[in-house]
């Protein structure tokens, strides 16, 4: 190839990679050069901030046995709402709540430590995001995460979304 061929080459595929074709590995939707209108940027240092308050909350609380209700989709399944019961800190079971139907959900047997770990994979995942989207709360008293939201801004629906909600959370001691 003439080196004329290969600049144009070159600068094409700069060019591409730019404007979000081809950039992205494989298996990831390309991320957008904008986000939608009227996007707010999650302040990711401050959640950062609320997850290690949590934390220091649920270690100062001391529960280490308890049960709570999971309801999780992990875009596109929607899985039953899930009993987990916590011993000694140790998930030792899990059981689809009554009136639910279908498979149990794999990703339901998990301490709030775990639950915790998650949280901070997802913010530590998003900081790297163009136009993350991404929401947490944690219990007030005990500091046990109660909802965590995670998406790809404006990848749409099929981005591969997450959320959960715990609910029920009961100390068994």
């Amino acid at each position: 190839m003439t080196r004329r061929v290969l600049l144009a080459l070159a600068a094409l595929s700069l060019t591409s990679a730019v404007a979000g074709g081809g950039g992205a590995p494989a298996g990831q939707p390309p991320l957008p050069r904008t986000c939608r209108d009227g996007y707010v940027r999650p302040d990711l240092a401050a959640l950062s901030r609320d997850l290690q308050a949590a934390r220091a909350r649920w270690t100062a609380s001391g529960v280490t046995s308890y049960t709570y209700d999971l309801h999780q989709i992990a875009a596109p399944v929607l899985f039953p709402d899930t009993r987990v019961t916590v011993r000694a800190g140790r998930a030792v079971s899990t059981a689809i709540l009554p009136g639910q139907e279908g498979t149990p959900n794999p990703l339901a047997r998990q301490t709030m430590e775990q639950r915790f770990d998650d949280i901070a994979r997802t913010l530590a995942f998003q900081r790297g995001r163009t136009c993350p989207e991404v929401r947490v709360t944690f219990d007030a008293q005990t500091g046990h995460p109660t909802y965590l939201y995670s998406g790809l801004g404006d990848a749409g629906i099929a981005d591969g979304f997450g959320e959960w909600t715990v609910t029920t959370f009961t100390p068994t001691r």
